[in-house]
Protein backbone atom coordinates (compact mmCIF):
# COMPACT_ATOMS: atom_id res chain seq x y z
CA UNK A 1 0.00 0.00 0.00
CA UNK A 2 2.96 2.63 0.56
CA UNK A 3 4.35 1.90 -2.60
CA UNK A 4 1.04 2.49 -4.41
CA UNK A 5 0.75 5.73 -2.02
CA UNK A 6 4.50 6.73 -3.74
CA UNK A 7 3.13 6.36 -6.99
CA UNK A 8 -0.18 8.53 -6.55
CA UNK A 9 1.31 11.86 -7.49
CA UNK A 10 4.01 10.29 -10.25
CA UNK A 11 0.04 8.78 -12.10
CA UNK A 12 -1.53 12.59 -11.78
CA UNK A 13 1.42 14.56 -13.47
CA UNK A 14 0.82 11.10 -15.67
CA UNK A 15 -2.77 11.81 -16.18
CA UNK A 16 -2.82 15.68 -16.25
CA UNK A 17 0.51 15.80 -19.01
CA UNK A 18 -1.06 13.21 -21.17
CA UNK A 19 -4.60 14.93 -21.04
CA UNK A 20 -2.66 18.16 -22.23
CA UNK A 21 -0.41 16.53 -24.84
CA UNK A 22 -3.15 14.81 -26.95
CA UNK A 23 -6.09 16.63 -26.24
CA UNK A 24 -7.86 17.58 -29.88
CA UNK A 25 -4.84 15.72 -31.19
CA UNK A 26 -6.41 13.98 -34.08
CA UNK A 27 -8.13 17.08 -35.23
CA UNK A 28 -5.09 18.99 -35.32
CA UNK A 29 -1.92 17.14 -36.19
CA UNK A 30 -0.23 18.19 -39.01
CA UNK A 31 0.03 15.84 -41.93
CA UNK A 32 3.83 17.08 -42.96
CA UNK A 33 5.96 15.56 -45.72
CA UNK A 34 8.82 14.61 -43.48
CA UNK A 35 6.67 13.28 -41.30
CA UNK A 36 4.67 11.32 -43.98
CA UNK A 37 8.67 10.13 -44.91
CA UNK A 38 9.00 8.87 -41.69
CA UNK A 39 5.97 7.07 -41.44
CA UNK A 40 6.30 5.30 -44.96
CA UNK A 41 10.04 4.54 -43.00
CA UNK A 42 8.19 3.11 -40.02
CA UNK A 43 4.98 1.03 -42.24
CA UNK A 44 7.91 -1.08 -44.28
CA UNK A 45 9.70 -1.91 -40.87
CA UNK A 46 6.12 -3.38 -39.30
CA UNK A 47 5.98 -4.88 -42.78
CA UNK A 48 9.09 -7.13 -42.71
CA UNK A 49 11.59 -4.85 -43.97
CA UNK A 50 15.22 -4.30 -41.61
CA UNK A 51 16.40 -0.42 -41.57
CA UNK A 52 20.36 0.26 -40.39
CA UNK A 53 19.57 3.69 -40.51
CA UNK A 54 17.33 6.65 -39.91
CA UNK A 55 16.46 9.69 -40.98
CA UNK A 56 18.71 11.79 -43.25
CA UNK A 57 20.65 14.68 -41.53
CA UNK A 58 21.52 18.18 -43.33
CA UNK A 59 24.82 17.44 -42.54
CA UNK A 60 26.46 16.40 -45.67
CA UNK A 61 25.64 12.61 -46.70
CA UNK A 62 25.42 11.19 -43.02
CA UNK A 63 22.09 9.44 -41.68
CA UNK A 64 21.13 8.91 -37.96
CA UNK A 65 20.60 5.35 -36.95
CA UNK A 66 17.24 3.69 -37.05
CA UNK A 67 15.86 4.18 -33.15
CA UNK A 68 13.23 6.91 -34.41
CA UNK A 69 11.67 4.41 -36.60
CA UNK A 70 11.69 1.01 -34.78
CA UNK A 71 10.51 3.23 -31.73
CA UNK A 72 7.08 3.32 -32.69
CA UNK A 73 6.74 0.09 -34.58
CA UNK A 74 5.29 -1.97 -32.37
CA UNK A 75 2.22 0.54 -31.46
CA UNK A 76 2.09 0.87 -35.47
CA UNK A 77 1.90 -3.07 -36.18
CA UNK A 78 -0.59 -3.59 -33.63
CA UNK A 79 -3.02 -0.70 -34.25
CA UNK A 80 -2.78 -2.27 -37.83
CA UNK A 81 -1.21 0.98 -39.11
CA UNK A 82 -2.94 3.56 -37.75
CA UNK A 83 -1.60 6.88 -37.88
CA UNK A 84 -3.15 8.38 -34.39
CA UNK A 85 -1.51 5.83 -32.44
CA UNK A 86 2.39 6.81 -33.43
CA UNK A 87 1.09 10.40 -31.84
CA UNK A 88 -1.04 8.85 -28.87
CA UNK A 89 2.15 6.50 -28.11
CA UNK A 90 4.63 9.75 -28.37
CA UNK A 91 2.68 11.78 -25.66
CA UNK A 92 2.56 8.61 -23.62
CA UNK A 93 6.61 8.31 -23.95
CA UNK A 94 6.46 12.12 -22.52
CA UNK A 95 4.30 11.99 -19.94
CA UNK A 96 6.17 8.00 -18.68
CA UNK A 97 9.41 10.27 -18.83
CA UNK A 98 7.44 13.16 -16.46
CA UNK A 99 6.38 10.08 -13.89
CA UNK A 100 9.51 8.56 -13.33
CA UNK A 101 11.28 12.61 -12.86
CA UNK A 102 8.03 13.13 -10.71
CA UNK A 103 9.06 9.90 -8.48
CA UNK A 104 12.66 10.59 -8.34
CA UNK A 105 12.31 14.18 -7.34
CA UNK A 106 9.66 13.60 -4.70
CA UNK A 107 12.16 10.65 -3.12
CA UNK A 108 14.70 13.60 -3.08
CA UNK A 109 13.07 16.61 -2.30
CA UNK A 110 9.03 15.67 -1.05
CA UNK A 111 5.62 15.41 -2.73
CA UNK A 112 5.51 19.28 -3.33
CA UNK A 113 8.48 19.51 -4.60
CA UNK A 114 8.21 16.78 -6.47
CA UNK A 115 4.81 17.58 -8.09
CA UNK A 116 5.32 20.96 -9.03
CA UNK A 117 8.80 20.39 -10.49
CA UNK A 118 7.60 17.75 -12.63
CA UNK A 119 4.70 20.35 -13.95
CA UNK A 120 6.87 23.49 -14.10
CA UNK A 121 8.58 20.95 -17.18
CA UNK A 122 5.99 19.11 -18.20
CA UNK A 123 4.34 22.71 -19.43
CA UNK A 124 7.16 24.16 -20.91
CA UNK A 125 6.36 25.25 -24.89
CA UNK A 126 8.81 22.19 -25.35
CA UNK A 127 7.10 19.88 -24.22
CA UNK A 128 3.79 20.15 -25.29
CA UNK A 129 4.68 20.72 -28.68
CA UNK A 130 7.17 17.82 -28.87
CA UNK A 131 4.43 15.87 -26.58
CA UNK A 132 2.28 16.40 -29.41
CA UNK A 133 4.43 16.02 -32.58
CA UNK A 134 6.24 12.79 -33.31
CA UNK A 135 9.63 13.46 -34.92
CA UNK A 136 13.47 12.37 -34.75
CA UNK A 137 13.60 16.74 -33.92
CA UNK A 138 11.77 16.17 -30.29
CA UNK A 139 11.29 12.29 -29.79
CA UNK A 140 14.58 11.85 -27.93
CA UNK A 141 13.48 14.23 -25.29
CA UNK A 142 11.91 11.46 -22.74
CA UNK A 143 15.18 9.62 -23.32
CA UNK A 144 16.95 12.65 -22.26
CA UNK A 145 14.73 13.50 -19.31
CA UNK A 146 15.04 9.32 -18.37
CA UNK A 147 19.03 9.68 -18.33
CA UNK A 148 19.29 12.79 -16.61
CA UNK A 149 16.93 12.40 -14.12
CA UNK A 150 18.87 8.83 -13.14
CA UNK A 151 22.11 10.07 -13.49
CA UNK A 152 20.87 12.92 -10.69
CA UNK A 153 19.06 10.51 -8.42
CA UNK A 154 20.38 6.99 -8.22
CA UNK A 155 22.57 6.66 -5.52
CA UNK A 156 24.35 3.42 -6.39
CA UNK A 157 25.59 2.64 -9.99
CA UNK A 158 26.17 -1.12 -11.10
CA UNK A 159 28.16 -1.74 -14.18
CA UNK A 160 25.48 -2.79 -16.32
CA UNK A 161 23.76 -0.09 -15.42
CA UNK A 162 26.53 2.38 -16.46
CA UNK A 163 26.64 0.65 -19.92
CA UNK A 164 22.53 0.91 -19.82
CA UNK A 165 23.06 5.15 -19.43
CA UNK A 166 26.36 4.62 -21.97
CA UNK A 167 23.57 2.93 -24.85
CA UNK A 168 20.93 5.32 -23.67
CA UNK A 169 22.66 8.50 -24.73
CA UNK A 170 24.10 6.69 -27.93
CA UNK A 171 20.62 6.22 -28.97
CA UNK A 172 19.46 9.91 -28.21
CA UNK A 173 22.87 10.54 -30.11
CA UNK A 174 21.01 8.60 -32.98
CA UNK A 175 18.73 10.54 -33.33
CA UNK A 176 20.80 13.69 -34.01
CA UNK A 177 24.67 14.44 -33.78
CA UNK A 178 24.39 17.78 -32.10
CA UNK A 179 23.58 15.90 -29.03
CA UNK A 180 27.13 15.15 -28.75
CA UNK A 181 28.11 18.59 -27.00
CA UNK A 182 26.23 17.43 -24.37
CA UNK A 183 29.14 14.56 -23.67
CA UNK A 184 31.05 16.53 -21.54
CA UNK A 185 28.14 17.55 -19.17
CA UNK A 186 27.39 14.11 -18.90
CA UNK A 187 31.06 12.77 -18.16
CA UNK A 188 30.75 15.65 -15.50
CA UNK A 189 27.81 14.72 -13.72
CA UNK A 190 29.13 10.83 -13.84
CA UNK A 191 32.22 11.63 -12.55
CA UNK A 192 30.28 13.74 -9.55
CA UNK A 193 28.45 10.42 -8.34
CA UNK A 194 31.44 8.14 -8.49
CA UNK A 195 34.75 9.18 -6.61
CA UNK A 196 37.11 6.62 -6.60
CA UNK A 197 39.64 7.28 -9.28
CA UNK A 198 39.68 3.42 -10.25
CA UNK A 199 35.76 3.69 -10.28
CA UNK A 200 35.20 6.26 -12.64
CA UNK A 201 37.99 5.22 -15.03
CA UNK A 202 35.92 2.29 -15.28
CA UNK A 203 32.64 3.48 -15.35
CA UNK A 204 33.47 5.54 -18.27
CA UNK A 205 34.78 2.94 -20.15
CA UNK A 206 31.40 1.24 -19.57
CA UNK A 207 29.93 4.36 -20.38
CA UNK A 208 31.36 4.91 -23.69
CA UNK A 209 31.09 0.53 -24.24
CA UNK A 210 27.24 1.86 -24.13
CA UNK A 211 27.18 4.07 -26.62
CA UNK A 212 29.84 1.63 -28.91
CA UNK A 213 26.77 -0.60 -28.99
CA UNK A 214 23.92 1.39 -29.71
CA UNK A 215 26.04 2.80 -33.10
CA UNK A 216 26.24 -0.95 -34.30
CA UNK A 217 23.58 -0.61 -37.05
CA UNK A 218 25.14 2.56 -38.93
CA UNK A 219 28.61 1.06 -38.22
CA UNK A 220 26.91 -2.12 -40.44
CA UNK A 221 24.99 0.06 -43.02
CA UNK A 222 28.69 1.76 -43.40
CA UNK A 223 30.71 -1.63 -43.97
CA UNK A 224 28.17 -2.80 -46.25
CA UNK A 225 28.39 0.17 -48.41
CA UNK A 226 31.56 0.75 -48.34
CA UNK A 227 31.39 3.76 -45.94
CA UNK A 228 29.51 5.44 -48.00
CA UNK A 229 28.19 8.33 -45.48
CA UNK A 230 32.29 8.83 -44.02
CA UNK A 231 33.35 9.35 -47.93
CA UNK A 232 30.44 11.36 -49.24
CA UNK A 233 30.29 13.88 -45.95
CA UNK A 234 34.34 14.10 -45.59
CA UNK A 235 36.43 13.09 -48.38
CA UNK A 236 33.81 14.30 -51.21
CA UNK A 237 33.14 17.21 -48.38
CA UNK A 238 29.49 17.49 -49.07
CA UNK A 239 29.44 19.20 -45.28
CA UNK A 240 30.73 22.41 -47.09
CA UNK A 241 26.97 22.44 -48.20
CA UNK A 242 26.21 22.95 -44.32
CA UNK A 243 28.69 25.53 -43.60
CA UNK A 244 28.05 27.38 -46.62
CA UNK A 245 24.24 26.96 -45.83
CA UNK A 246 23.42 25.72 -49.79
CA UNK A 247 22.27 22.61 -49.01
CA UNK A 248 18.16 23.54 -48.10
CA UNK A 249 16.49 26.50 -50.01
CA UNK A 250 15.90 29.64 -47.66
CA UNK A 251 17.78 28.39 -44.61
CA UNK A 252 18.55 30.40 -41.74
CA UNK A 253 22.11 30.95 -40.61
CA UNK A 254 23.40 31.66 -37.33
CA UNK A 255 26.13 34.42 -36.36
CA UNK A 256 29.65 33.62 -36.83
CA UNK A 257 31.02 34.74 -33.80
CA UNK A 258 30.43 32.87 -31.20
CA UNK A 259 29.75 35.36 -28.29
CA UNK A 260 27.15 37.37 -30.65
CA UNK A 261 25.86 33.60 -31.24
CA UNK A 262 25.00 32.92 -27.62
CA UNK A 263 22.08 35.79 -28.20
CA UNK A 264 21.07 34.41 -31.47
CA UNK A 265 20.64 31.13 -30.07
CA UNK A 266 19.04 32.39 -26.82
CA UNK A 267 16.18 34.47 -28.88
CA UNK A 268 15.15 30.68 -30.34
CA UNK A 269 15.59 28.94 -26.61
CA UNK A 270 13.09 31.42 -25.39
CA UNK A 271 10.60 29.96 -27.79
CA UNK A 272 10.27 26.64 -26.38
CA UNK A 273 11.17 28.13 -22.53
CA UNK A 274 9.11 31.26 -22.16
CA UNK A 275 12.25 32.80 -20.51
CA UNK A 276 15.44 34.25 -21.84
CA UNK A 277 18.27 31.72 -20.80
CA UNK A 278 20.19 34.64 -20.24
CA UNK A 279 17.85 35.84 -18.10
CA UNK A 280 17.42 32.63 -16.48
CA UNK A 281 21.13 32.18 -15.82
CA UNK A 282 22.13 35.76 -14.61
CA UNK A 283 19.27 35.46 -11.99
CA UNK A 284 19.97 32.37 -10.61
CA UNK A 285 23.68 32.70 -10.74
CA UNK A 286 23.25 35.62 -8.27
CA UNK A 287 21.05 33.88 -6.00
CA UNK A 288 23.55 31.24 -5.69
CA UNK A 289 26.12 33.88 -4.63
CA UNK A 290 24.02 35.42 -2.33
CA UNK A 291 23.08 32.09 -0.79
CA UNK A 292 26.52 30.78 -0.75
CA UNK A 293 25.80 28.01 -2.86
CA UNK A 294 27.84 24.79 -2.57
CA UNK A 295 30.14 23.62 -4.70
CA UNK A 296 28.59 20.28 -6.35
CA UNK A 297 25.66 23.13 -7.15
CA UNK A 298 28.02 25.58 -9.04
CA UNK A 299 29.31 22.41 -10.79
CA UNK A 300 25.88 22.04 -12.38
CA UNK A 301 26.01 25.67 -12.53
CA UNK A 302 28.78 25.74 -14.84
CA UNK A 303 27.58 22.59 -16.93
CA UNK A 304 25.42 25.09 -18.62
CA UNK A 305 27.90 27.44 -19.56
CA UNK A 306 30.09 25.03 -20.87
CA UNK A 307 27.54 23.73 -22.93
CA UNK A 308 25.67 26.63 -23.73
CA UNK A 309 29.21 28.19 -25.03
CA UNK A 310 29.83 25.06 -27.06
CA UNK A 311 26.52 25.22 -29.02
CA UNK A 312 27.18 28.97 -29.73
CA UNK A 313 30.66 27.86 -31.14
CA UNK A 314 29.62 24.42 -33.39
CA UNK A 315 25.88 25.83 -34.64
CA UNK A 316 27.44 28.66 -36.38
CA UNK A 317 26.69 27.82 -39.54
CA UNK A 318 23.63 26.62 -40.94
CA UNK A 319 20.56 26.85 -38.27
CA UNK A 320 17.28 24.67 -38.39
CA UNK A 321 15.43 25.44 -34.66
CA UNK A 322 15.27 21.87 -34.05
CA UNK A 323 19.35 22.02 -33.38
CA UNK A 324 18.36 23.51 -29.90
CA UNK A 325 15.52 21.64 -28.82
CA UNK A 326 18.15 19.60 -26.05
CA UNK A 327 19.46 22.20 -25.42
CA UNK A 328 16.51 24.26 -24.63
CA UNK A 329 15.37 21.26 -22.72
CA UNK A 330 18.91 20.65 -20.78
CA UNK A 331 19.69 24.68 -19.54
CA UNK A 332 15.55 24.11 -17.93
CA UNK A 333 16.26 20.83 -16.50
CA UNK A 334 19.56 21.63 -14.82
CA UNK A 335 18.20 25.03 -13.46
CA UNK A 336 14.99 23.17 -11.79
CA UNK A 337 17.72 21.27 -10.26
CA UNK A 338 19.87 23.98 -8.88
CA UNK A 339 16.28 25.71 -8.04
CA UNK A 340 15.73 22.29 -6.34
CA UNK A 341 18.75 21.87 -4.29
CA UNK A 342 19.18 25.33 -2.65
CA UNK A 343 18.47 24.74 0.94
CA UNK A 344 16.52 28.02 0.95
CA UNK A 345 12.86 27.25 0.39
CA UNK A 346 11.76 30.83 -0.69
CA UNK A 347 13.98 30.09 -3.97
CA UNK A 348 11.14 27.23 -4.44
CA UNK A 349 8.68 30.29 -5.77
CA UNK A 350 10.75 30.39 -8.59
CA UNK A 351 9.05 27.11 -10.02
CA UNK A 352 5.87 28.68 -9.33
CA UNK A 353 6.45 31.23 -11.07
CA UNK A 354 7.25 29.39 -13.78
CA UNK A 355 4.11 27.74 -14.17
CA UNK A 356 2.09 30.59 -13.71
CA UNK A 357 3.99 31.85 -16.78
CA UNK A 358 3.69 28.19 -18.54
CA UNK A 359 -0.16 28.79 -18.00
CA UNK A 360 -0.81 32.37 -19.02
CA UNK A 361 1.70 31.95 -22.15
CA UNK A 362 -0.33 28.54 -22.75
CA UNK A 363 0.43 27.29 -26.37
CA UNK A 364 -3.63 27.46 -28.05
CA UNK A 365 -2.69 27.83 -30.84
CA UNK A 366 -1.48 24.12 -31.00
CA UNK A 367 -5.17 23.15 -30.68
CA UNK A 368 -6.48 24.85 -34.27
CA UNK A 369 -7.62 22.64 -36.58
CA UNK A 370 -5.54 21.21 -38.95
CA UNK A 371 -5.16 22.90 -42.53
CA UNK A 372 -3.57 19.75 -44.03
CA UNK A 373 -4.62 16.51 -42.32
CA UNK A 374 -3.94 12.50 -43.64
CA UNK A 375 -7.94 12.01 -44.54
CA UNK A 376 -7.79 13.95 -48.43
CA UNK A 377 -4.16 12.04 -49.44
CA UNK A 378 -5.86 8.68 -48.02
CA UNK A 379 -9.37 9.45 -50.20
CA UNK A 380 -7.19 10.50 -53.43
CA UNK A 381 -5.18 6.76 -52.70
CA UNK A 382 -8.18 5.51 -52.27
CA UNK A 383 -9.71 6.57 -55.51
CA UNK A 384 -6.37 5.83 -57.11
CA UNK A 385 -7.39 2.13 -56.06
CA UNK A 386 -10.89 1.94 -56.37
CA UNK A 387 -11.02 3.16 -59.84
CA UNK A 388 -8.20 0.55 -61.36
CA UNK A 389 -5.29 3.47 -62.06
CA UNK A 390 -2.76 0.70 -60.87
CA UNK A 391 -1.96 -3.08 -60.15
CA UNK A 392 -0.45 -3.66 -57.31
CA UNK A 393 2.20 -5.55 -59.70
CA UNK A 394 3.22 -2.21 -61.56
CA UNK A 395 6.27 -0.29 -61.87
CA UNK A 396 5.05 2.93 -60.82
CA UNK A 397 6.38 6.04 -59.08
CA UNK A 398 4.73 9.26 -57.23
CA UNK A 399 4.28 12.90 -58.19
CA UNK A 400 2.59 15.48 -55.98
CA UNK A 401 2.31 19.39 -56.69
CA UNK A 402 1.46 21.33 -53.61
CA UNK A 403 -0.01 24.71 -53.61
CA UNK A 404 2.15 26.15 -50.63
CA UNK A 405 5.51 25.01 -52.57
CA UNK A 406 6.63 22.38 -49.41
CA UNK A 407 9.07 21.09 -52.04
CA UNK A 408 8.32 17.66 -51.39
CA UNK A 409 7.58 16.65 -55.27
CA UNK A 410 8.49 12.19 -53.71
CA UNK A 411 4.98 12.29 -52.41
CA UNK A 412 5.85 10.23 -49.30
CA UNK A 413 1.93 11.71 -47.67
CA UNK A 414 0.56 9.25 -50.82
CA UNK A 415 3.24 6.67 -50.69
CA UNK A 416 2.68 5.96 -47.32
CA UNK A 417 -1.05 5.06 -48.23
CA UNK A 418 -0.47 3.36 -51.12
CA UNK A 419 2.00 0.96 -49.23
CA UNK A 420 -0.21 0.54 -46.46
CA UNK A 421 -2.73 -0.97 -49.26
CA UNK A 422 0.44 -2.76 -50.51
CA UNK A 423 1.02 -0.86 -53.71
CA UNK A 424 4.72 -0.47 -53.52
CA UNK A 425 6.23 2.41 -55.23
CA UNK A 426 9.57 2.36 -56.70
CA UNK A 427 11.96 3.79 -54.61
CA UNK A 428 12.82 7.82 -55.23
CA UNK A 429 15.73 7.52 -56.46
CA UNK A 430 13.92 4.61 -59.51
CA UNK A 431 11.90 7.29 -61.23
CA UNK A 432 13.57 6.18 -64.82
CA UNK A 433 12.99 2.55 -64.37
CA UNK A 434 9.38 3.49 -63.67
CA UNK A 435 6.64 2.67 -66.12
CA UNK A 436 3.99 4.53 -64.77
CA UNK A 437 3.85 7.89 -62.85
CA UNK A 438 1.27 9.13 -60.70
CA UNK A 439 0.73 13.08 -60.43
CA UNK A 440 -1.62 14.56 -57.45
CA UNK A 441 -1.93 18.43 -57.99
CA UNK A 442 -3.52 20.10 -55.70
CA UNK A 443 -3.51 22.98 -58.23
CA UNK A 444 -6.58 22.70 -60.22
CA UNK A 445 -5.20 24.45 -63.67
CA UNK A 446 -1.92 23.15 -63.63
CA UNK A 447 -0.86 22.69 -67.25
CA UNK A 448 0.69 19.04 -66.22
CA UNK A 449 2.95 19.19 -69.41
CA UNK A 450 4.84 22.26 -68.40
CA UNK A 451 5.56 20.91 -64.57
CA UNK A 452 9.59 20.41 -63.95
CA UNK A 453 11.54 18.58 -61.47
CA UNK A 454 14.10 16.32 -61.33
CA UNK A 455 11.56 13.58 -60.83
CA UNK A 456 9.47 14.57 -63.81
CA UNK A 457 13.09 14.86 -65.97
CA UNK A 458 13.82 11.35 -64.79
CA UNK A 459 11.00 9.54 -66.06
CA UNK A 460 10.63 11.44 -68.77
CA UNK A 461 9.08 14.74 -69.21
CA UNK A 462 7.99 14.00 -72.86
CA UNK A 463 5.74 12.07 -71.76
CA UNK A 464 3.57 13.70 -69.97
CA UNK A 465 1.73 15.15 -73.13
CA UNK A 466 -0.08 11.69 -72.73
CA UNK A 467 -1.42 12.18 -69.47
CA UNK A 468 -4.67 10.98 -67.92
CA UNK A 469 -6.65 13.43 -66.33
CA UNK A 470 -8.94 12.64 -63.06
CA UNK A 471 -10.61 15.15 -60.31
CA UNK A 472 -11.27 13.51 -57.04
CA UNK A 473 -12.65 16.92 -54.84
CA UNK A 474 -10.13 19.05 -54.69
CA UNK A 475 -7.23 17.00 -56.37
CA UNK A 476 -6.51 16.51 -59.69
CA UNK A 477 -4.86 13.61 -60.40
CA UNK A 478 -3.28 11.91 -63.69
CA UNK A 479 -1.72 9.18 -64.61
CA UNK A 480 1.17 8.91 -67.60
CA UNK A 481 2.48 5.89 -68.43
CA UNK A 482 5.20 4.73 -70.77
CA UNK A 483 4.78 2.78 -74.33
Amino acid sequence: MKKLNKLIIPIIVFLITYVIYIFKLDQTFFYHPDFARDLHEILKIAQGDIAFIGPKLTFGGLYTGPYYFYLYVPIFFLTRYSIASVFYFNAFLFSLALAYFCKKAIEAYGKYKGLFSSLALGLTPLFIIGGRSPSNAYAFIPFFLFLLTTLFFNKKFSRSLIIFIGFIFGVILNFHYVNLLFLPAILLFLAMKIKLRKELLMSIFLFFTGIAISFVPLVAFEIKNNFIMITNTFIQKSYLGWINNQNIPLGMIADKNPFKNILFLAKYIKNYTLLNPITMISVIGLLMVILKSEKKQWKLFFSILITFLLFSIVIRFQFIPHYIFGLSFFIYFILLITVLNQKNNYLFALIILFIVLEVIYFPKYLYQPTWRSSTKFEKAVNYVIDNNLLKKDDSFNVVQITKENLMATIGFEYRFFLRKNNYIANSEFAYKQSKTLIIFSELENQDVSQFKSWEVEEFGFNYLTQAKKYRIEDLTIYKVTKP
